[in-house]
This record gives C-alpha cells, sequence and structure tokens, in this order.
C-alpha cells in the first residue's frame, strides 16, 4: 500500500533546510543588529514599545522567560547566546512547522514527490525575504501559522482554527485571515458546526486584539495610512521586490481555467492581504507575503501539474461524501 505518511528522510530535508534558514538569519540580520533588537525585544516585554509591537509580545515573552531562568547579566556574552539562540530555536521551529504542515496539505490531493518539490521551492523564498527588518520575527511564526491554517483548511478541520487564532494573535494580528480564508474555501459548503467554529475563532480573535490593547494602552502608533499609501506609491526598488515575490501570481492568472474555484478563491485572499500592507505597512518589506506564496502553492501545482485532472477533485470528493453522510 502506497503510503500517505512523511519519511525520516523527508522529515531531515526539511530540518535541514529550517536550520540554513536559521542560521543564514543569524549571519545575515541576528547577529549584526543585536543591540537594537535587544532595545526593541526590552520595550516591548515593558510594555513600553509603540503600537502594534507592544502587542505582538508572544516570542518575547518566551525568550524573556529563558533569559530570566538563565540569570544572565545583560551586558554578558551568556545573555546575548540565550537571547539570539531563544530566537534562533522559535524560528527553527516555526520553518520546520510551516514545511511540515505544508507538505501533508499539499499530500492530500498530490503525491509524496510532488509535495516535498513545492515545499522546498518554498523554502527557497524564505532568505529572499530577510531584507529591510532589523528586528521581526513575527513573520516566521506568522508564517508557519498560516500553514497550519492551510492544513486546517483542506482538511477540513475547523475546530482547529481556535487555537491557531488564539495564539497566533498574540504574535501578529493578521491570524483573522486564517477563519476568513477557511470561510472562502468552503462557503459553498459550510456546515452548521463550521460557522460555529468560525465565529468562536473571529471572537477569539476580538477578545485577544482588543484585550491586549485594552491593558497595555500604547502611547503612541505608528499606523498612519496617508503615509503609506504615499510612500508606497513611489516607485522604487522595494516594490520591484514585491512584484517578484507575488510573481507566482501570473501562473495562477494564466491557469486560472484549469484552477478549481477553491484554489482560486484560496489564492484570491491574497487581494485584500496585500491591500491591508499596502494601506498600513512599508508594503516591500517583503516577509510579509509568505502566507500569500502558502495560500498560491495548490493552484500552482494545479497548473504544473499535467495527470492532475486523473486525481481532479480527489480532496473534494472525499468531502462531498461526508456531506452527504452528514
Amino acid at each position: 500500500m502506497k503510503s500517505n505518511g512523511i519519511t525520516p528522510s523527508i522529515l531531515w530535508w526539511f530540518g535541514l533546510l529550517s536550520m540554513i534558514g536559521m542560521l543564514m538569519h543569524i549571519n545575515l540580520i541576528d547577529s549584526p543588529n543585536y543591540t537594537n533588537q535587544q532595545e526593541l525585544h526590552y520595550q516591548i516585554v515593558t510594555h513600553s514599545a509603540d503600537a502594534p509591537y507592544q502587542y505582538r509580545i508572544l516570542q518575547p515573552i518566551i525568550v524573556d522567560t529563558l533569559l530570566k531562568f538563565s540569570g544572565a547579566e545583560t551586558t554578558g556574552s551568556v545573555y546575548k547566546f540565550v537571547f539570539l539562540g531563544g530566537y534562533a530555536a522559535i524560528r527553527f521551529l516555526a520553518i520546520f512547522t510551516t514545511f511540515v504542515a505544508v507538505f501533508f496539505s499539499l499530500r492530500l490531493t498530490w503525491a509524496i514527490e510532488t509535495s516535498v518539490f513545492a515545499t522546498t521551492a518554498l523554502a527557497a523564498f524564505i532568505p529572499y525575504t530577510y531584507r529591510y527588518y532589523y528586528y521581526q520575527p513575527t513573520s516566521v511564526l506568522e508564517m508557519a501559522f498560516f500553514g497550519l491554517g492551510l492544513l486546517a483548511i483542506l482538511t477540513r478541520t475547523p475546530w482547529a482554527l481556535l487555537p491557531i487564532v488564539a495564539i497566533g494573535t498574540f504574535n501578529r494580528e493578521t491570524m483573522c485571515f486564517i477563519p476568513f480564508a477557511y470561510f472562502v474555501f468552503w462557503l459553498p459548503k459550510l456546515r452548521v458546526k463550521e460557522w460555529v467554529w468560525l465565529v468562536v475563532s473571529a471572537v477569539a480573535w476580538v477578545l485577544v486584539f482588543w484585550g491586549l490593547r485594552m491593558l497595555w494602552p500604547a502611547t503612541k502608533s505608528l499606523l498612519d495610512i496617508s503615509h503609506y499609501i504615499s510612500s508606497n506609491l513611489r516607485l522604487t526598488r522595494g516594490s520591484l521586490d514585491v512584484l517578484v515575490i507575488l510573481s507566482p501570481a501570473i501562473i495562477i492568472v494564466f491557469n486560472a481555467k484549469k484552477i478549481p474555484a477553491q484554489y482560486l478563491r484560496l489564492a484570491l485572499c491574497s487581494v485584500p492581504w496585500v491591500v491591508l500592507h499596502f494601506c498600513t505597512a512599508l508594503w516591500y518589506e517583503i516577509r510579509y507575503y509568505m502566507p500569500v506564496l502558502i495560500w498560491f502553492l495548490p493552484g500552482i501545482l494545479v497548473a504544473f501539474s499535467e495527470k492532475y485532472n486523473d486525481r481532479d477533485g480527489e480532496i473534494f470528493a472525499k468531502q462531498t461524501v461526508k456531506d452527504e453522510i452528514c
């Protein structure tokens, strides 16, 4: 019988890719910017940072707990090792989790070889995003949550939305896009229990989002929509970087007739995502777009799969049977 699982060799491969991504980040970002990272980290854990950084507390709290347990002096080498090592360990686990979640998501429809290749292609984009920032650990963990979100969507596991959204919002407020993507993907056939979990996860997001802001009001916010729009309208090298990382969308556009509607709707979730970052951030910070690439992957694989029609609708056929039974 053909195995649907992940083999040790694949795990080792994903582990190797994750290690490379982690070490590259230490070399390119963490070590050169350690002092600045330490300063912003301190502001976050003492709730004195500007919004929205002040509310992205998940990783800083974990690393700060490790630092307290270490008992290291702030200016010592042990402190630096624990600080950089703590963030690096989280980065490794986040990248590895992303690869495993994406692999299992794609494996629902495609062969092991295809799923590994697509996941490896996703890995190739990660070092490209190591630009235009000095301390943004939220992005890599955000990518992991969106990888888990893809798995929850394609396996039709609505209860998983709650922990993903509730925990992930402590990292970055964009977790609301995960239940939105689930809603868009399964909208024609949403069951009652799915509506319930969608509402529950949305409520969880609101509670965490506003709860953090009520608990620790920020004295200053970095949100300036008019400033960001005017800045992003200027044609710069950064804008070209955005075009490069979003270029896989061309494959989906030219193969739209071949791609199942659900995969198209999933890919189209990228539109409000890009608009949001165009209006509220410097959109050329290309680390923002790893979740978009995750949404693109199923549609891209359909476009490149000559034999896809032989398996077309396999995952959806299974869900239809479940619907009929229910």
